[in-house]
């Protein structure tokens, strides 16, 4: 279904992409009690000025959304990328970057997850679709932001209704950002770990996805893999036994005072934390999910023999204790 706006007749695949296109009827409306109503005008005589209104407006739109307007968090978020992008450019070594990034990361993310729980994850999927990271050669600066409110409402779906109830486009964006960001996007690939609470979803092959990119992308693959065990331990150890016995992946992480460690015996990695207590995966940022659910995890005895089976099987305990435990498989 396509969207067509009222004053100029272009067309939009979403409602938000409509929201934020540049037709000048459309930007006065939505934001008429912006801080600077001629900032399309005026023009900026630097990087810095265009920060500074950026982010007013950016506080302008979530103090609109906290007084009811859901409509508004669309125009924060565009606003957020436009003051990211204006620190860039103004460099300081990246410290303006992040003065502007992190306060507003939670602050955004926050807001997403409010108005996903309102409206549901239509709400959400818009943003994904206005926001996508497969569309120009980089992925948008607000990636982190998006992907930690995507993972913090995949995770609260699959806890309450099971992983059926999970958007489709939710898995694929957090797959497409694992697939397009490079490595030097930490914080958005850290977004991404929650992707393996998406593990049996009849729709969407995450583990498939997974052992694809392994190759290419073993750093994000232990994390999602640890989220995965919290899901369902059983289709999770599955994929584990799948990963660390496929010889093809044969790639290695080099070490200072001792050999290389291949990728395979870096995924065993993803149990470290499983038998202890309090110990749970960090990401998404500001969301206790366990705390939310009052969940409580506990490791059958039968995937935990797998699990030692495998490392056994593989020799991948020849530097190991005799009485090894899961920490012992930390890296």
């Amino acid at each position: 279904m396509t969207h067509e706006c009222d004053d100029c007749g272009e067309s939009f695949d979403t409602l938000t992409r409509l929201r934020l296109h540049d037709c000048g009827d459309v930007q006065s409306k939505t934001s008429s009690t912006s801080t600077d109503p001629d900032r399309s005008e005026s023009g900026y005589s630097s990087s810095t000025e265009e920060r500074k209104s950026s982010v007013a407006e950016l506080d302008n739109q979530l103090d609109r959304f906290s007084d009811g307007d859901g409509d508004a968090l669309h125009y924060a978020v565009v606003e957020f990328e436009r003051a990211l992008s204006a620190a860039l450019e103004e460099g300081n070594s990246g410290d303006t970057y992040r003065d502007v990034f992190w306060p507003y990361h939670e602050r955004v993310s926050d807001a997403l997850d409010e108005a996903a729980r309102s409206e549901g994850w239509k709400f959400l999927e818009d943003v994904i679709a206005a926001h996508d990271p497969t569309q120009d050669d980089e992925i948008p600066l607000v990636t982190p932001t998006v992907a930690n409110a995507v993972g913090r409402n995949l995770i609260r779906t699959r806890l309450a209704d099971g992983a059926s109830a999970i958007p489709v486009a939710a898995l694929e964006y957090l797959d497409d950002i694992a697939t397009n960001a490079p490595d030097t996007a930490d914080t958005a690939r850290e977004e991404v770990h929650a992707y393996g609470w998406g593990i049996g979803h009849p729709d969407h092959a995450v583990v498939e996805c997974l052992h694809a990119r392994a190759e290419e992308d073993i750093f994000l693959i232990s994390p999602t893999l640890e989220h995965a065990f919290y899901a369902d331990q059983y289709a999770a150890v599955d994929a584990l036994e799948q990963l660390v016995r496929d010889e093809s992946i044969d790639g290695t992480l080099p070490r200072v005072t001792r050999d290389d460690m291949p990728y395979r015996r870096y995924v065993l990695d993803c149990v470290y934390g499983l038998k202890t207590d309090g110990h749970w995966p960090g990401m998404p940022r500001y969301y206790d999910w366990h705390e939310e659910f009052d969940y409580a995890f506990e490791l059958d005895e039968t995937v935990e023999q797998r699990i030692r089976d495998l490392v056994e099987e593989t020799s991948f305990d020849a530097n190991l204790p005799n009485d090894w435990t899961f920490r012992d498989l930390g890296v």
